[in-house]
């Protein structure tokens, strides 16, 4: 099983490859928590967001930071998803 610090390693390397050629600034760990049944991590990492010139096949966002959600098996550390922030 992965721990918290490798956990959060793993979804920024995945966030790094997603944005291959994009100035991502520093990447901040803004949170981590693991699922009650202990089968997920759920890492919450920030960056600075690409913005589009053109605005075909990028993402556009408000502000200056993007986040991402990522869910990894806590076992292996494979990304089973990457989702947008959704503040509640």
């Amino acid at each position: 099983m992965i721990n918290v610090n490798e956990a959060s390693s793993r979804a920024i390397e995945h966030l790094q490859k997603l944005y291959p050629d994009d100035d991502l600034g520093k990447i901040l760990f803004e949170e981590a928590e693991m699922t009650d049944d202990d089968r997920f991590w759920i890492v919450v990492l920030s960056y600075k967001s690409p913005i589009s010139a053109s605005g075909v096949g990028k993402s556009m966002f408000v502000g200056d930071r993007g986040y991402k959600v990522f869910k990894l098996l806590a076992e292996t550390g494979e990304i089973r998803s990457v989702k947008n922030y959704q503040s509640k």
